[in-house]
């Protein structure tokens, strides 16, 4: 049986009072604020930037340990917050990981070859993660220490904060629902919140990957040779 270790604990409860928070903001503030809070360009947005570019510094400095897993990480976090920060329109006339970016005559074949090469790199990234992470949790059995049980919050979260931006608008395209007010504002504070916090998680795991890396070593040289 897994047993939850302290700082998942913590991080869990940590995580439960932000989204109360969210709700919070959701729920109590004025319309005009709160679009102003979560807007492209509010501080929850700017903020998730900074946390991008934060962990794929920490990521570089930490290279020698793991160079391949950690390289592709800090790839994964700069290409995120380049997301974010919607460089992508700066370089594209529309984002590169939908269909239509490939088959529409509108956009240049220049634009769709340049747009092509990003995706796949990315995406072959994103695939070598998400399997280096299943082999630490599953194989390595990392699901019994504290980085491997703090991994899975971000591993989930990221996904849900991708349907939660995508929710609102695919409802309305299949069945031409509206969702009140209330709601939107809900599922945008979740989104924009959560997205948020998925680099400060990931931070949070590199420290305590760093941690674990020192002890490792200071054990080893401690240890009386043979």
């Amino acid at each position: 049986m897994i047993r939850l270790t302290t700082a998942v604990k913590i991080a869990g409860v940590v995580l439960l009072i932000y989204l109360a928070h969210l709700t919070f903001l959701a729920l109590g503030l004025p319309k005009e604020v709160f679009a102003a809070l979560f807007a492209e360009t509010g501080p929850y947005e700017v903020m998730s930037i900074v946390l991008w570019v934060t962990l794929g510094g920490l990521l570089l400095l930490s290279l020698p340990l793991q160079p391949r897993s950690v390289l592709a990480m800090a790839v994964i976090s700069f290409v995120f917050a380049a997301r974010e920060a919607d460089w992508h329109k700066k370089f594209t006339v529309m984002s590169l990981e939908k269909i239509k970016f490939y088959l529409s005559p509108d956009v240049p074949v220049l634009q769709k070859v340049r747009g092509g090469i990003v995706f796949i790199a990315v995406t072959i990234a994103l695939i070598y993660l998400a399997k280096r992470l299943y082999n630490y949790l599953v194989h390595e059995n990392g699901l019994r220490s504290p980085l491997g049980q703090l991994l899975v919050l971000p591993a989930v979260l990221l996904p849900l904060s991708k349907i939660l931006d995508r929710i609102a608008s695919q409802i309305y395209e299949i069945f031409g629902i509206r969702l009140p007010e209330t709601i939107s504002q809900l599922i945008a504070a979740y989104e924009e919140g959560l997205e948020m916090a998925l680099p400060a998680l990931f931070i949070v795991a590199l420290l305590l990957f760093r941690i674990r890396r020192s002890e490792t070593a200071a054990e080893d040289r401690s240890a009386p040779s043979r």
